[in-house]
C-alpha cells in the first residue's frame, strides 16, 4: 500500500461536508431509505452510510493529530 499525504484541511472539509450532508438527508426524510450496494437493496440505510463515512473521517483525522 502507498503512503500519501494527507492534509488536516481536506479532512475537516470532507467532515464538515458529510455533517451537511447527513443534516440535508434527515431533514428531507431521505436518511431512511435503504442503500444500494452492487446493483440490490441492503439492510443498511442512507443515514448508516452517512454514519460510516464519519466514523472513518474522524479516525483518518485522529491518525493525523497523533503524528503531528
Amino acid at each position: 500500500m502507498a503512503n500519501i499525504e494527507v492534509y488536516e484541511e481536506d479532512i475537516s472539509q470532507a467532515y464538515f461536508d458529510t455533517q451537511d450532508l447527513k443534516r440535508t438527508l434527515e431533514a428531507n426524510k431521505l436518511d431512511k431509505y435503504k442503500r444500494v450496494h452492487g446493483g440490490s437493496d441492503n439492510e443498511e440505510t442512507i443515514g448508516d452510510l452517512i454514519e460510516n463515512i464519519l466514523f472513518h473521517v474522524e479516525n483518518i483525522y485522529e491518525q493525523i493529530q497523533e503524528k503531528s
